[in-house]
């Protein structure tokens, strides 16, 4: 059996805590969270599964891995602690490695105190793919987010485009992986695990698109390399209270969670 901490009790770590219940092979051992969510998460939680609000707290804990469900400030802020304890520590808010100072600290810290850092697929699919490709060699790689305007709301698009009143689809954003992530940090994490997964933070291609014709969030990634040519298109439903982000979000992170016990493990 595996024991597994979670960083966050938002969206994507209600989801992940109810897929995990019930797995013989996974047990939750507590949940990280901010004091004043304290409250919240202990009524949201089962008697056996404590909610803490320290990372000291939560490694007392001992789990052999600690998920961050929580965003890019939670991964600034408590993963180099995790690392260095020798935890392994899974990511899905790859968008704070556009910090790159920070990832390559990580990196660091992670090989000093012989733990890892996972990065799950996220809301997207064929980096296995990618990073076959990558192997070989790759000339390019671009990476399309097209969600709702509404989902984008909250965000530097909101100040530029009328989101509420778009009737055709229109691009936001296109540039890097470091400035879509700094700049989108709840809608762009998924440029940044595109770009560590294939051509780099340098070379890759972004778009984010709002279109009043999407239900879904959908990614798009599109490469070329030495062996091969990948085109493949995702489309997740929002999260629940969540339109930023997509519910197979949570679901990637579970997979990798399970990943950690199977017999026969699937990309």
């Amino acid at each position: 059996m595996k024991t597994i901490a979670l960083i966050g009790l938002g969206a994507i770590g209600r989801l992940v805590l109810r897929e995990l219940a019930g797995d013989s092979d996974i047990a939750v051992v507590g949940v990280l969270v901010r004091p004043k969510r304290l409250a919240e998460a202990r009524a949201l939680l089962p008697p056996a599964v404590p909610a803490v609000t320290t990372v000291a707290e939560l490694l007392r804990l001992k789990p052999d891995l600690v998920a961050e469900c929580a965003g890019q400030g939670a991964v600034a802020e408590f993963a180099e602690a995790v690392l260095a304890h020798g935890t392994d520590l899974l990511v899905i808010a790859t968008g704070a490695f556009a910090d790159q100072p920070l990832y390559r600290r990580l990196i660091a810290t992670a090989k000093g105190a012989g733990a890892r850092l996972l990065l799950p697929a996220g809301a997207i699919a064929g980096l296995d793919g990618l990073t076959a490709l990558r192997i070989g060699g790759l000339d390019r790689v671009t990476y399309t987010s097209v969600k709702p305007p509404h989902a984008w709301a909250g965000t530097p698009a909101e100040r530029t485009f009328p989101l509420d009143r778009l009737t055709e689809r229109t691009v936001l954003f296109r540039g890097s992986p470091l400035e879509a992530a700094r700049s989108y940090p709840k809608n762009a994490n998924l440029a940044m695990t595109v770009a560590l997964a294939g051509i780099g933070v340098e070379r890759t291609e972004i778009e984010l698109v709002a279109d009043p014709a999407a239900a879904d969030n959908v990614g798009r990634i599109e490469a070329e390399g030495r062996y091969g040519r990948l085109t493949l298109e995702f489309a997740g439903m929002p999260a629940p209270d969540n339109p930023k982000t997509s519910a197979v979000t949570a679901l990637s992170i579970v997979h990798a969670i399970r990943n950690l016990t199977a017999t026969v493990i699937m990309p």
